[in-house]
């Protein structure tokens, strides 16, 4: 048995994924990023060094040539299955016709649930849509991925759920009073209540939503007082600081870069994270894994219904989380109202958080690659 893998790069989120991958499948990697990717950051960590993998960019390699290495890559060896990763203009055509003309079977990892409304995603949607229902099988995050191939025609059959998952043992770790206290102190933040955010300073991740919603709450003497910590980098950084200016919240601080492998004392930290991503006409959030990273720690989760964690099968509403509406800052003002009120609310919610992360696995995640590629090699067989 061997499998490509062919996809963007091996972030760390990945690696232990990857591992599992390369031992049970005998899988290569094919990476072909140009470090253009939006989650792209080049603080974080990347994996990879350690498998069997090609770097397709190597030497500052344009498109054509990329491309290039990865046909002759894939001719010049022979593979059982090809797995695609749904990203890659060129790449994702390029290795769908390819298999075709091998008949390798061919299988397409995808977190997409809305198709994007670019002009060039519109133009690509029916040839997207033809390799979706094409293909031998598919490999998708969660329910809502599923929900939404099967929409598009794919047979049910052909769909396996590769449970989307984060480092467990990284972000589980046991974490001090005297940690907590030490960060409270490098924050500058004394006895509040704390609300995080974690991730991109992007319009697609709703950080606007949350400050509005931080505006509604100001006045409401029933509530201990809050601080809102935004870790995060991106274009809007600077209208999200006016934005807290121009509403006079003095209760926002934002942080710069904060090191993966020092996220969960902030996780732990805080009384709750909130996901409040929206839908642009070119994003929907496919997961959001720094949801998976702060259960662990019991951290309460309110995420928006734009968030795929949310509709994916991990959060479930009143269960061990809060989902509200997406773009309305009066529905997340009283879930964290809620939440920021009682103390029984938050211990029940974070409780069932690290329940549930606790089945979340990469071995649990790799399983449906491995169903994936058997059931793909009997389906081309009979063809």
């Amino acid at each position: 048995m061997r499998v490509a893998v062919i996809t963007n790069f091996c972030p760390f989120y990945r690696v232990k994924l990857f591992r599992i991958l390369a031992r049970e499948l005998h899988a290569t990697f094919f990476f072909f990023s140009d470090a253009s990717e939006k989650n792209w950051e080049q603080l974080n960590p990347t994996g990879g060094d350690e498998l069997p993998a090609v770097h397709l960019r190597r030497g500052g390699a344009g498109t054509l040539r990329m491309l290039s290495r990865l046909f002759r890559a894939l001719r010049r060896e022979r593979y059982d299955a090809f797995i695609q990763g749904i990203s890659g203009r060129f790449v994702v055509p390029v290795t769908f016709i390819l298999a075709r003309w091998q008949r390798t079977p061919y299988i397409v990892w995808t977190g997409f649930w809305h198709h994007p409304q670019s002009l060039f995603h519109r133009l690509t949607f029916p040839l997207v849509r033809h390799i979706y229902r094409r293909a031998d099988a598919l490999i998708a995050y969660g329910t809502h991925v599923r929900a939404y191939l099967i929409s598009l025609g794919v047979d049910p059959q052909r769909i396996f759920i590769a449970w989307n998952t984060a480092d467990n043992e990284l972000y589980n770790q046991p974490v001090s009073q005297a940690a907590l206290q030490a960060l409270r102190t490098q924050l500058g933040i004394t006895d509040e209540c704390i609300i995080l955010f974690v991730g991109r300073l992007s319009e697609e991740k709703g950080v606007d939503v949350l400050i509005n919603a931080l505006a509604l709450l100001r006045d409401d003497a029933a509530l201990p007082r809050v601080r809102a910590v935004v870790c995060g980098r991106g274009p809007l950084a600077d209208a999200l600081r006016a934005q807290c200016a121009r509403l006079q919240l003095t209760n926002v601080t934002f942080l710069d870069y904060v090191p993966n492998d020092t996220l969960y004392v902030y996780y732990a930290l805080a009384d709750v994270l909130v996901v409040p991503s929206v839908t642009t006409r070119v994003f929907k959030e496919p997961w959001g894994l720094i949801v998976n990273e702060a259960m662990n720690q019991g951290c309460v989760i309110i995420a928006s219904d734009a968030v795929g964690a949310a509709r994916g099968g991990l959060l479930a509403h009143e269960r061990n989380a809060l989902v509200v509406p997406e773009r309305d800052p009066a529905a997340l003002a009283g879930a964290l109202r809620r939440v920021l009120s009682s103390a029984a609310l938050r211990a029940q919610l974070g409780q069932a958080a690290r329940a549930t992360i606790a089945h979340w696995t990469y071995e649990r995640m790799a399983q449906a690659f491995i169903d994936a590629v058997a059931f793909s090699r009997r389906h081309h067989e009979t063809r």
